[in-house]
């Protein structure tokens, strides 16, 4: 998660007309071109309306998602590893470790996968009017987004981790990012964090991956994200080191429309046998993901 728009001038120069005053045109000739001129306006206002309308899609239930054989998953692959993104040596190719979860939930059911590419801050609404069946792409479970969509079991447990420049010394714990820059991804649970500790200068950022450049290069004094985004985006920079330990755990989920009858259902019985045979936790550890808190699940 563009349309082109008119601008006044188009609009303005499509309505004009000439009128010559040596030989003026009969004013019921006038009257007839001033009637045409406004149909087509309004066919214009109309239709765009019309356009806008039809980016909501039908809400579907269980019963509609496998009778049509495909499970329509929404999520941002710019988001980037280890969720969702693209091989680095084959392009065509879309990795990650919730590609695997979903490559396994429609094999369970029966079901193609069909990926929906969605901004991240886009996707609750783009679930909400029918875009697609369900949204996975590291969303956080928070109180007011399950008033807005009912949550599966949750298939990860996360923590947040401060990161800092290489060789930073005065900077441990939130208490002594006070004062100071700290990115993170915008509307995400790391940003909730950061806000409620109070007194830190919080910078909203679209992705994760330009906040570690920024603090690469010194715009930011910390960056605070999901620890799975630190494993692969920070740990791996020289330039970049972990400050203190993981804190303030909370759940990835799987999101679904309140409307979408008996998915969440299936949804819920696929991971939880996932969980029994030991098959989330092999797509945990391939990425680098297991550790002790995942046995909470």
């Amino acid at each position: 998660m563009q349309e082109k728009r008119l601008r006044y001038g188009d609009c303005r120069r499509a309505a004009h007309w000439q009128v010559d005053n040596r030989r003026r045109r009969p004013p019921c000739a006038r009257m007839q071109r001033v009637l045409v001129i406004m149909l087509l306006w309004a066919a214009v206002v109309w239709g765009g309306c019309s356009r806008s309308d039809s980016g909501r899609q039908e809400v579907r239930d269980w019963a509609a998602i496998k009778a049509s054989g495909v499970l329509r998953w929404g999520a941002d692959e710019a988001g980037g590893a280890p969720y969702e993104f693209r091989n680095p040596k084959n392009p065509d190719e879309r990795i990650g470790f919730e590609v695997e979860i979903a490559e396994e939930i429609g094999r369970r059911l029966g079901l193609r996968i069909e990926f929906v590419q969605t901004n991240w801050a886009q996707l609750l609404p783009a679930l909400d009017i029918g875009n697609f069946d369900m949204a996975m792409s590291g969303i956080e479970i928070t109180p007011d987004r399950r008033e807005a969509v009912d949550f599966t079991r949750p298939y990860y447990i996360f923590a947040q981790q401060l990161v800092v420049r290489a060789g930073e010394t005065d900077i441990r714990t939130l208490d002594d990012c006070r004062g100071r820059k700290v990115g993170t991804l915008g509307a995400s649970a790391a940003e909730r964090v950061l806000v409620a500790h109070g007194g830190i200068e919080v910078l909203p950022y679209e992705d994760n991956v330009t906040p570690y450049q920024d603090l690469e290069i010194g715009r930011l004094d910390a960056v605070l994200l999901d620890l799975p985004i630190a494993i692969y985006h920070a740990k791996p920079n020289e330039k970049l080191q972990f400050s203190g330990a993981p804190f303030a755990e909370g759940e990835y989920a799987i999101a679904v429309n309140k409307k979408s009858a008996g998915l969440r259902e299936q949804l819920d019985r696929v991971l939880g046998e996932m969980i029994e045979d030991g098959t989330l936790k092999k797509i945990l550890t391939k990425w680098e993901l297991w550790n002790d808190s995942q046995g909470r699940l």
